[in-house]
């Protein structure tokens, strides 16, 4: 194939993107591939970035040469906060990482958590009656961060953190802006120093870690310990050696499966509320299915396979919201793809929110459309055009535990209450760790 050159993008003749990218990462990424196409790099002034939403590339960089496609820095940062855990580990560390966690989350021991996800829902409803046909409006970002990390916590922990979520999270999300303030602006890095900031990060962590910790150790000396949360199965995987993960793995991979967890399920509900809010023919239509499905008992696992219509409104909120907005990999060894030379060290980043966006792939892709996901349209369209999950051997660990807590939460919410948008309140996408809601989404409850 012959070699061919890249769109190199300078917005600016001294700081080329180094101001543009961070101010505005998803207008940056669609304002740059409407004008220079799905495969371009971008100067950040201290090193250039090659920037896709190409099928075919990401399928190249998270499979068929996953390889050679290993965290970058700016990934890295990330181990701040989650240690080595599976989102940050790479090579064979993170595969054997990867073998002992995997039986945990088996789709059949993760069906045996339906019950917790049910009861705290029911629990997180009767504790939303308060505001029904009220003046008061509720953000159901923070609502759905709540319930979402109440379950993570009891599924996780066996409810050995309860009453704590508030405080967990709050610590969590500092960490999150502090993480991604040092990977976009440099001169953060360097003033966190001194203003406190690196240190007020320090302080959240050793918190966290010191519950977590707390949680293992009662544990490891429980005469009679729970078998059935995700940290005890952890607790009980043995490697090849029969070696069990040590108290500095089982934080890591507790706080890595927190974080990505809860804040997946709960954007997820939080992004498809407001877009339901927009569309109210949409909204009616999800209610019958889950009234026709449910009506007035608790939904059961039984119920989600039959919940169609409301797992394609689901998938289709993740196509315009994905939570998990952009995967980043630094090239190993020196590469080419479709006749571009990927020198040794660089990053690539892979945007799936272009991907999902993509007007070459999807038709009107602003459009909010559950229709979309009908399983024959499903069948036909590639697979790599919709990664909310990623792809690859590096795809999410949590997605069935995922799309099972945003269906029955959904089915739960919908069969209750209505919501009712305030539209007023402009609704900004904030691209952290997972692409949040900047301000929330406030609705009232009906």
């Amino acid at each position: 194939m012959t070699p061919q050159k890249l769109t190199i993008v300078s917005d600016h003749w001294l700081f080329k993107c180094l101001k543009t990218l961070p101010a505005d990462v998803l207008g940056f990424v669609e304002e740059k591939t409407e004008k220079h196409g799905d495969f371009f790099i971008v100067d950040m002034l201290l090193f250039k970035a090659f920037l896709t939403s190409k099928p075919s590339i990401f399928q190249h960089v998270l499979q068929s040469n996953h390889r050679n496609y290993i965290r970058d820095k700016a990934f890295k940062e990330l181990g701040l906060a989650l240690g080595n855990g599976l989102l940050v580990n790479d090579g064979e560390s993170w595969k054997k990482q990867r073998k002992l966690a995997q039986p945990a989350f088996n789709k059949k021991r993760l069906e045996g958590m339906v019950d917790v996800m049910v009861d705290e829902g029911v629990k997180f409803c009767d504790s939303l009656e308060q505001y029904r046909n009220k003046d008061e409006r509720v953000n159901l970002l923070s609502k759905m961060m709540e319930i979402t990390s109440t379950i993570a916590l009891k599924t996780l922990l066996g409810g050995a953190l309860d009453g704590e979520h508030a405080s967990v999270e709050e610590n969590i999300t500092f960490a999150q802006q502090h993480i991604i303030s040092r990977i976009r602006k440099p001169a953060y890095k360097f003033l966190s120093y001194f203003n406190g900031k690196h240190k007020e990060f320090n302080q959240k962590i050793h918190e966290f870690d010191d519950l977590i910790l707390n949680v293992i150790n009662d544990r490891r000396n429980s005469a009679d310990p729970p078998d059935s949360d995700l940290l005890s199965m952890l607790m009980s995987a043995r490697d090849e050696d029969g070696e069990p993960m040590s108290d500095k793995q089982l934080r890591d991979e507790v706080i890595t499966i927190f974080v990505a967890g809860h804040e997946t399920s709960a954007n997820s509900l939080a992004w498809t509320f407001y877009l339901l809010g927009q569309h109210p023919e949409i909204y009616k239509k999800l209610k019958e299915e889950v009234n026709q499905v449910v009506g007035d008992r608790l939904p059961v696992l039984g119920d989600l396979r039959a919940l169609q219509y409301t797992r394609m409104v689901i998938e289709e909120s993740m196509r315009i919201y994905p939570p998990a907005y952009l995967l980043s990999r630094e090239c190993a060894e020196g590469d080419t793809i479709e006749g571009v030379t990927i020198p040794k060290g660089k990053p690539i980043i892979l945007s799936i929110y272009a991907l999902h966006r993509n007007k070459m792939l999807w038709e009107n892709p602003l459009e909010f459309n559950p229709e979309r996901f009908t399983p024959e349209r499903v069948k036909e369209r590639p697979k790599w055009h919709y990664l909310p999950f990623g792809a690859g051997p590096r795809m999410c660990i949590g997605n069935h535990f995922a799309m099972m807590e945003i269906q029955l939460l959904m089915a739960l919410l919908v069969t209750r209450f209505d919501f009712v948008l305030d539209k007023n309140h402009e609704v900004i996408p904030e691209p952290l760790v997972t692409l949040r809601a900047k301000t929330g989404v406030m609705a009232w409850v009906k």
